[in-house]
């Protein structure tokens, strides 16, 4: 079969697509894993990362990276509840980008019908992120108001189509006008400028939720724009500097903030996964649209990477491999 494999920490330049021996299941995967012929493989943040040896969990050249599929179950277990045939999407922590892999069955869910394999690989990340952040995380409540940066990107695409399906007044921040019109398109009422969001939003009384990938100079402003008992939700540190919160400041406004950690909670909860999956479907089948996606060849798979560095994807970029 045919795989992306990382041969250095390099990002990019270290990618190439290679014929790989098949995966197998571990010795008792027949029991609890779904093998799946992978048609997308979503390309995120954390894939970047991993491609350069900088995430938390480091891995060892060669290897293949990607934590998001969507494609067509051929194999799974009995009690799973899927079937040889179905169409699928899946989250495991590394290996996605290859024509087929093997995953946890609580971390496989239904493709919604109106989704096609590449949407399918966009929800496995940025959707579920969005969706715990906004509902579990922060509480949201119809007709709140929130404040998405980085808006134009993957999780926060997401994080605006999911916000204004849940009844949410969504303010977008994003850096150029194409960034701010696709934000618009995926349901913001309002898009701002990084250098004009704050005094607006300041002005008009502050914002009940603000979701930070960002960190560093975002989350100290983001402070100071929060609503009295706002909750300021922290997803990552994109800037590169890890902020901390003025505890008066919290106590003066009744506000808090609230850390996002995906990853974490599907590792805790080990039904969250195909719960969150099954509020996405009712929103889908209720009308929200479903991701915006940059779709690559699989041959093209370290230009995707590459695009993704450098701020060249609105949206989320998805491998096609079939």
């Amino acid at each position: 079969m045919l795989a992306l494999q990382a041969h250095s920490l390099d990002g990019p330049a270290g990618l190439t697509l290679d014929e790989v021996p098949e995966p197998a299941a571990a010795a008792d995967g027949l029991d609890h894993s779904v093998r799946i012929g992978v048609h997308a493989a979503g390309v995120g943040f954390v894939d970047t990362l991993v491609t350069r040896g900088l995430y938390q969990v480091r891995q060892q050249p060669p290897f293949t990276p990607g934590m998001e599929v969507a494609g067509v179950v051929e194999f799974a277990p009995a009690h799973s509840g899927l079937n040889v045939g179905d169409r699928v999407y899946a989250s495991l922590p590394v290996g996605g980008c290859a024509e087929i892999i093997w995953a946890d069955e609580h971390l496989v869910a239904p493709l919604p019908a109106p989704l096609g394999f590449a949407q399918g690989a966009a929800l496995v990340v940025n959707d579920h992120t969005a969706h715990v952040a906004l509902v579990r995380r922060a509480g949201l409540r119809p007709g709140e108001s929130v404040l998405v940066h980085g808006a134009a990107g993957g999780l926060g695409s997401a994080t605006v189509r999911i916000a204004a399906a849940l009844g949410a007044r969504v303010i977008a921040v994003a850096s150029t006008a194409d960034r701010r019109a696709a934000a618009k398109a995926a349901g913001a009422e309002q898009t701002f400028g990084p250098d004009e969001w704050l005094d607006a939003v300041r002005a008009a009384g502050g914002v009940d939720v603000i979701v930070d990938p960002i960190g560093g100079d975002v989350f100290d402003a983001s402070l100071r724009a929060l609503a009295p008992e706002g909750r300021l939700l922290t997803l990552g540190y994109v800037s590169g500097r890890i902020p901390s919160a003025p505890a008066n400041r919290l106590l003066l406004r009744n506000s808090d903030v609230r850390g996002v950690n995906w990853l974490a909670l599907i590792a805790a909860h080990p039904g969250l996964f195909r719960s969150t999956a099954s509020s996405l479907a009712a929103l889908l089948a209720a009308g929200m649209p479903g991701p915006a996606v940059l779709e690559y060849d699989f041959a093209d798979g370290a230009q995707a990477f590459a695009d993704l560095e450098n701020r060249q994807v609105i949206g989320k970029a998805v491998l096609r491999l079939r």
